[in-house]
């Protein structure tokens, strides 16, 4: 079973080309600390802002055993 211990939004600056110092925050995705069979890690989800803001934290947590699956 996997437990997710934190979720982080992931926010970056963004400026254009004709005025950089004109900041502007992108979501970015998600940063998930998870403990998995004894082990921790640490994840990013590229899930975009619309579906990130709906998911529970089970459906994180699939998505971040999914993701281990691809790796494996």
């Amino acid at each position: 079973m996997i437990y997710i211990e934190k979720v982080h939004v992931v926010w970056i600056n963004a400026g254009n080309v004709a005025n950089p110092d004109d900041r502007v925050y992108v979501y970015d995705g998600l940063i998930v600390d998870y403990w998995l069979n004894g082990m921790e890690g640490q994840m990013k989800l590229d899930v975009p802002a619309n579906v990130a803001m709906n998911l529970t934290l089970n459906d994180i947590g699939e998505r971040v055993v999914l993701k281990l699956r691809e790796v494996q």
